[in-house]
């Protein structure tokens, strides 16, 4: 009997042949390796918090990784952390620091297993550290893998194989199963942070200012107030302490307090010109508790990491992002505030939580990395996924596509072959080469992604 299967926020389902827990690497070698009990195709489940259909094995067999999750060895003199693909990144992050050690990225979502990290897309600013400037992306930090191919092989790759490791790492599970993976970390150090508020013009007029200020950047938009608050963050010398209370706020806030104010507004109040206000007045109070509280001199990087629940409950919230190449980003920055108001203006919608963005820096460490051409920053709507949220990314993708962005396969739902393909067309022909070559008889290709990369 098919079993049907949801993401995270279970606004996506799709029917499986089979959900299998497999309780060992073996047990997923004979899994790929039966064909006739174990239909294709054959996908990875870890938390499911992708929000695209990137998750799909329609008919196919899904393979629950979440109780593979031992943490195999932590090297704190080679500075690597080895690990089975189940763990949870918050779980690995919380081991590291113990040993005086932390992840490159810490992301914000500690529910994503270390697997999913290590071949698909994540998003977080990228840190700088000594005047280094870091990658974003957790995938470009993970320097080794065992892999199980669709014959049932297993192999394992380096880095020093750069050219496999970059396709392995953005290769969202259609080259092969990670069982295996091994993180380059680094040394423990506090991290400060602190909060600033710039009308949106002004944000734009500095932004090259404010870059070049060599701290991390994260954006919280607010296309109705005309304003962005920036979230500084950079190294202290001051000594670690684990436990925050200002990182504990403002991840319940993010997490628990904001959608659920959200839901009930949307839900308890019929005028939309009043649930407008009502949104505007929480978006104000957020900037002012951000400005005034939201700032420490000596947190660890690991609690900015947020442990959600199994499935979302009633105060849970979905998201999309594009990427902007720097350059361009400050008109792309005023061109979508005034997109959400017109939009807004024509539809009755807008989104009932915060707008983000993120400063990333330019990644060529996977084939499909969105900052493979230079740096970037983004835009992400975050919404708790109301009436309208559909329809309005469709709108969304579709000025992030003529804005020249470049989306995530993983995070961006409703994108089209399209826009893919616009984003994309240099990188896809070698990767569907080496994809046929490791999996000719298709065993982890799905119709989404087939769609999505061969489509023109």
């Amino acid at each position: 009997m098919a079993v049907t299967i949801q993401n995270w926020k279970r606004d996506l389902s799709y029917s499986a042949h089979s959900l299998v827990r497999a309780d060992s690497v073996n047990h997923i070698v004979s899994i790929v390796k039966d064909t006739e009990r174990y239909p294709s195709p054959v996908r990875v489940k870890g938390s499911h918090h992708s929000t695209t259909r990137c998750i799909e094995a329609n008919g196919g067999t899904v393979i629950d990784v979440s109780g593979l999750d031992r943490i195999l060895e932590i090297d704190a003199d080679a500075l690597t952390i080895c690990m089975q693909a189940g763990v949870r990144h918050i779980d690995a992050a919380r081991a590291l620091e113990k040993k005086g050690l932390q992840f490159y990225v810490n992301v914000e979502i500690g529910n994503l297993t270390v697997g999913s990290g290590a071949c698909g897309g994540t998003k977080d600013a990228s840190f700088i550290s000594d005047r280094i400037t870091e990658y974003g992306q957790v995938a470009s930090y993970c320097i080794a893998m065992k892999v199980v191919q669709a014959d049932g092989s297993i192999v394992e790759i380096s880095e020093q194989d750069s050219e496999m490791m970059s396709m392995m790492r953005s290769s969202y599970g259609l080259l092969g199963i990670l069982v295996e993976v091994t993180y380059r970390v680094k040394p423990l150090r506090a991290m400060a942070v602190r909060h600033q508020a710039y009308s949106v013009h002004a944000f734009v007029e500095r932004l090259d200012e404010l870059l070049a200020g060599q701290q991390s950047m994260m954006l919280y938009l607010f296309p109705f107030l005309d304003r962005v608050v920036v979230e500084y963050r950079y190294d202290s010398s001051k000594p670690v302490r684990s436990g925050s209370w200002q990182w504990r706020l403002r991840n319940y806030v993010w997490k628990t307090l904001s959608p659920g104010f959200a839901r009930v507004v949307g839900q308890a109040i019929p005028w939309a010109g009043l649930r407008h206000r009502i949104y505007n007045g929480w978006n104000r109070l957020t900037m002012k508790v951000m400005q005034l509280l939201l700032r420490d001199c000596n947190s660890s990087p690991a609690d900015q990491i947020i442990r959600y629940p199994e499935t979302a409950g009633f105060a849970s919230y979905t998201f999309s992002i594009w990427a902007f190449p720097r350059a361009s980003y400050g008109q792309a920055l005023l061109d979508y505030f005034e997109f959400c108001r017109n939009y807004h203006r024509a539809n009755g919608y807008r989104c009932d939580l915060l707008n983000v963005g993120y400063s990333i820096a330019a990644d060529r460490q996977s084939q499909f990395s969105y900052s493979r051409r230079g740096p970037v920053l983004t835009l992400d709507p975050v919404a708790t996924g109301a009436n309208g949220w559909p329809e309005f990314l469709d709108a969304y993708n579709e000025f992030c596509h003529q804005h020249q962005g470049t989306p995530l396969f993983n995070q961006t739902p409703g994108i089209t072959p399209a826009q893919v393909q616009a984003a994309f067309a240099a990188e896809i022909p070698a990767f569907l080469e080496l994809r046929e070559r490791l999996d000719p008889e298709q065993r982890f290709y799905t119709p989404w992604f087939r769609q999505l990369l061969e489509q023109n």
